[in-house]
């Protein structure tokens, strides 16, 4: 005979392993530490690439005027300007990533607890099972 309530959990563990048990997958996988680790040096080479994009059109928009006062500019300067500038992007962008890492962690963790939980639940149930089919005693 069916159990009904097994069914039911058995379900919604299905559920949550085809939803947001892909979604928190590499939370179960590392420590928070690692987890937001991972996560930074990601977000370092994302961050320096789109700087870059970023860097690259806005020479290409300001290009005639560049080439105009090349030979007056002082390149030392507006060499520190811009890397004045990354630093202070890449610094936001880092902070960025960090606290969505730490919450994302945190939303995953509370969502791998309720799923373990559903898994114990569903252990007593087939164990509630095989002690209603076994006579008492052995």
């Amino acid at each position: 005979m069916i159990d009904q309530e097994r069914v039911r959990e058995m379900t919604k563990l299905a559920a949550y392993e085809q939803r947001e048990g892909k979604k928190y997958k590499m939370v179960n996988r590392y420590y928070r530490g690692d987890f937001a680790a991972r996560h930074l040096l990601k977000g370092f080479l994302c961050g320096t690439a789109a700087f870059g994009i970023f860097l690259l059109l806005w020479g290409v928009c300001h290009m005639e005027e560049l080439m105009e006062n090349l030979d007056s500019m002082d390149l030392i300067a507006f060499g520190t300007a811009i890397l004045v500038r990354y630093l202070f992007f890449l610094a936001a962008y880092l902070i960025a990533v960090d606290v969505y890492a730490n919450i994302y962690y945190a939303a995953g963790r509370k969502s791998m607890k309720r799923h373990y939980r559903r898994l114990k639940r569903l252990g007593r149930l087939y164990e509630e099972q095989e002690n209603r089919r076994t006579p008492t005693g052995h």
